[in-house]
């Protein structure tokens, strides 16, 4: 069971959660509360399509999810050349792949650096007294460039069909959690799924491997509803703090 409540800002934040609760469960609460605050803009929507004009990333588990095949992806290197699909891409363009031309919606970033995010991960330790858990989570939330929906000429998503998704009952898992009137706790748990979802996505591209990331959450299950709310609400105002004062 989810707590949530709205702030004196109109925003709806969560108060708590049981030790139980996924991230499919976050979601389907989520949706149901806002119904129940009819006064806010979100009580009502029923697909403004405001927020359908904004980057949408697509997390590991939402390849599948999508129709795509990670694995074949993963085994055709031309098809995931930064040329084929990069960051800075035409959005308005769809991308297709090499012999996966079933995949016109997905557009990629630029592969990791992963000697930059070495290096990077090492000097924070080296200047804090922070953990190497705490820099990595650090780097992996300021350094994860999602793969994204391309969009239609509009600006708007590629599923957008007049003004509602035609594409609903599959769409990313960012979609169902995301809200324009989000609270910090709320918006903080959301912003996490999806990094550590985009370092997963990377994961299933095989672009890094799954020692490179032995701390994220999405390596232990197939499905949202058998992963944990509580696994990415990582609490690093220690380190913040510390890497604030150093700079």
């Amino acid at each position: 069971m989810v707590e949530f409540f709205i702030t004196e800002n109109n925003e709806i934040e969560i108060a708590s959660y049981d030790a139980g609760t996924t991230l499919a469960d976050l979601t389907a609460e989520l949706e149901a509360f806002r119904k129940t605050a009819p006064e806010l803009k979100t009580g009502k929507c029923k697909g403004c399509g405001e927020c359908c004009s904004d980057n949408i990333p697509v997390l590991g588990l939402d390849l599948a999810l999508l129709g795509i095949d990670a694995a074949a992806l993963a085994s055709d290197p031309a098809a995931l050349e930064p040329g084929s699909a990069s960051a800075g891409s035409d959005l308005s363009k769809p991308v297709s792949y090499s012999g996966h031309d079933a995949v016109d919606f997905l557009v990629l970033p630029d592969k990791p650096d992963m000697a930059f995010r070495r290096k990077a991960i090492k000097e924070m330790c080296g200047w804090t007294s922070i953990s190497e858990l705490e820099a990595t989570l650090l780097f992996e939330y300021n350094n994860a460039e999602p793969l994204i929906l391309s969009r239609q000429a509009s600006g708007e998503c590629c599923f957008l069909k007049d003004g509602l998704c035609s594409r609903y009952g599959r769409r990313p898992y960012s979609c169902g959690l995301y809200l324009c009137n989000m609270g910090k706790r709320l918006a903080y748990i959301q912003e996490m799924i999806v990094r550590q979802g985009t370092w997963h996505a990377y994961c299933k591209l095989g672009w890094i491997s799954k020692a490179d990331i032995p701390h994220n959450p999405f390596l232990k299950a197939d499905s949202y509803d058998k992963l944990l709310v509580s696994d990415f609400e990582y609490d690093l105002r220690n380190a913040s703090e510390q890497l604030f004062f150093y700079f």
